[in-house]
């Protein structure tokens, strides 16, 4: 970099953060007095009006002052070096990993309104695919006749749900032994497809051998889409935004359980989705992934405007997953 784009850079940098803590439209003296730059006001009002140029800056009215762009965020954010949290932040973290004995879903969630707390955003966790875990139990209620609910309990305490059509009517005499064959071929063994339970499979009536391969197969597909996903804080979100019509957006996106599991998808390790990489513009993402004993990971983030303290946010969700990480595989 050239010193024209470095101080260009410190001035970009200023004004996001000013922008961050003030949510007003930054001026260059504001600039001046919170860098400490030893230029002219009118050096930084040309540093500003090139970095508008280059659409980092907007300007949203002649006699106001700057405000960053989508982009302006995003630069800033690929070159900050989050700071640690404040110790009292830290030891609250510590002290919930340390102190909470809980099953996996109810750890989820907890976490979930932990780092709503610590961030004042809402926040998401989404817990490991189950693939790979050891089955702990297995239940087939019935429903219907030709309905049934198949529940899965892994020895992490995650529970999976598949509700599955059956073929044919079957009563329940015969369904409690398609849960026994099914329960056999599972329980103690990893958490796969059921590919065969045996020649005992073959004294069962035709309905309940059908019934038998729709819910083997529903096993498979438990194992491959299930993820538990909680949202903590959302009723922060009119504090947050002051458009009621983008709060009412983001509630949608936070309603849409396969939205949600989309966003958080896209990447391993911590990763900052920002404006035009989302559903809903005025909106920013930041997430970062835990690993599990089974060798899955799971992810935890928030979600907030791009007038976002990325600061906090990147350093409370790096802490809490790599605490929450900690917490599940050891």
């Amino acid at each position: 970099m050239s010193m024209l784009e470095d101080r260009r850079a410190t001035v970009l940098r200023a004004l996001v953060e000013e922008y961050i803590a003030s949510g007003e439209p930054v001026s260059s003296r504001t600039i001046l007095e919170r860098t400490g730059l030893d230029v002219s006001g009118a050096t930084v009002r040309n540093d500003l009006a090139a970095l508008a140029a280059e659409g980092y800056v907007a300007q949203p009215h002649t006699s106001a002052g700057r405000v960053p762009t989508a982009a302006g965020y995003r630069y800033y954010v690929d070159h900050l070096t989050p700071p640690r949290l404040r110790g009292r932040t830290r030891e609250r973290i510590a002290t919930f990993f340390n102190t909470v004995h809980m099953e996996l879903s109810r750890l989820l969630k907890a976490t979930s309104q932990l780092l709503a707390d610590v961030t004042h955003y809402p926040a998401v966790v989404v817990g490991p695919r189950p693939t790979g875990e050891k089955v702990k139990a297995l239940h087939v209620v019935q429903l219907t006749a030709e309905r049934a609910l198949l529940v899965i309990v892994t020895e992490s305490g995650q529970v999976c749900q598949e509700a599955c059509d059956l073929p044919e009517p079957v009563d329940s005499t015969e369904l409690a032994e398609v849960e026994r064959l099914l329960a056999g071929a599972l329980v103690g063994g990893e958490l796969t497809a059921v590919e065969a339970v045996g020649a005992a499979g073959t004294r069962l009536s035709e309905p309940a051998r059908a019934a038998l391969d729709v819910l083997a197969a529903g096993v498979g597909q438990a194992a491959a889409e299930h993820s538990e996903l909680y949202v903590g804080g959302a009723r922060r979100m009119p504090a947050i935004w002051d458009d009621l019509q983008t709060v009412h957006r983001v509630l949608e996106v936070l309603e849409r359980e396969a939205m949600i599991l989309d966003i958080l998808a896209r990447a391993s390790g911590t990763y900052i989705q920002i404006g035009d990489d989302l559903p809903v513009e005025d909106l920013a993402v930041v997430s970062t992934t835990f690993p599990v004993a089974t060798g899955g990971e799971g992810r935890v983030g928030v979600i907030g405007p791009m007038r976002m303290d990325y600061k906090k946010a990147i350093s409370a969700v790096e802490e809490i997953g790599r605490e929450l990480g900690d917490r599940i595989s050891g």
